[in-house]
């Protein structure tokens, strides 16, 4: 995604942030897709970022939870189990996104992908 599409979608953050927003991740950490809702609620999660270009993927906390869904799945893994899916709350109490992430199995490790919701959640909530 370029700088300009990024720029053109900031407005989003004012959008209903109670709606959920995807993102989905490459194997070598690339950002194929990822939409406006998950832009909105990114611009909440870290004020400095700006959206995704070619200098700036995703803000650390993001980042955080992909290498550890990369850890935590092997490529030896039996074809019958699950994937490996996190759960986490990410920012600050009185502004958090559940983040919950997995990564989709292929054949081939590079044509793997790590799939993000973030969704916002409300100040209290445990679960």
């Amino acid at each position: 995604m370029s700088a300009s599409t990024a720029e053109s979608c900031q407005d989003d953050r004012t959008r209903n942030l109670g709606s959920t927003g995807t993102i989905v991740l490459s194997a070598s950490c690339r950002l194929p897709f990822i939409d406006r809702n998950a832009i909105g609620l990114l611009g909440t999660l870290d004020s400095d970022w700006l959206g995704p270009t070619d200098a700036q993927s995703l803000p650390p906390c993001l980042m955080d939870m992909v290498q550890e869904i990369a850890d935590h799945s092997t490529i030896d893994r039996d074809p019958g189990t699950l994937p490996t899916y996190i759960r986490q709350f990410l920012g600050p109490r009185s502004q958090q996104i559940r983040g919950q992430g997995f990564l989709v199995p292929r054949h081939e490790q590079r044509d793997r992908r790590v799939v993000l919701v973030l969704s916002c959640s409300n100040p209290g909530t445990t679960a």
